[in-house]
């Protein structure tokens, strides 16, 4: 059986979700809409405590030539806040181009209304960066 994870990509804006079962396949669940960091916490927190979640994952945007990025140190910041506040390890992955891939499946998917992608496509991206988490032989030490 595979620990329950909690995969997150992290925005400005908007946090996408998405959970893992515990036989490893991962399911998309709402967004959050950010309203501020103690609300956005709050409700992960929540989340954990009613889906059974052992551990999270947040994807970690690189630059595409590895470097870090602002938005990644803003990511890392929001982890160790994340760990503090659920008591679980918090992982990183890197998630360059998950957004770009997610809003491809989805178009796939039939979903060609612009709106009707945006509602999905961040937490189609946690998916994404779950599962390519999940599917990684070495998962590394918790970055939180």
């Amino acid at each position: 059986m595979t620990p329950r994870y909690l995969g997150i990509d992290y925005g400005t804006k908007r946090i996408g979700l998405a959970i893992s079962s515990p036989i490893g396949t991962v399911h998309p669940r709402p967004r959050i809409d950010r309203t501020g960091e103690e609300a956005d916490i709050g409700a992960l927190v929540g989340l954990v405590r009613e889906e059974g979640v052992e551990a999270l994952v947040i994807g970690l945007p690189h630059h595409m030539d590895g470097a870090e990025s602002e938005m990644e140190r803003q990511a890392r910041s929001f982890a160790v806040k994340v760990a503090a506040a659920t008591g679980l390890p918090v992982f990183g992955t890197d998630e360059r181009l998950t957004s770009a891939e997610a809003d491809r499946i989805l178009k796939v998917q039939g979903k060609r209304d612009p709106r009707a992608r945006k509602a999905r496509v961040d937490s189609a991206a946690a998916c994404i960066l779950l599962q390519d988490f999940l599917n990684a032989e070495q998962k590394g030490d918790p970055i939180a």
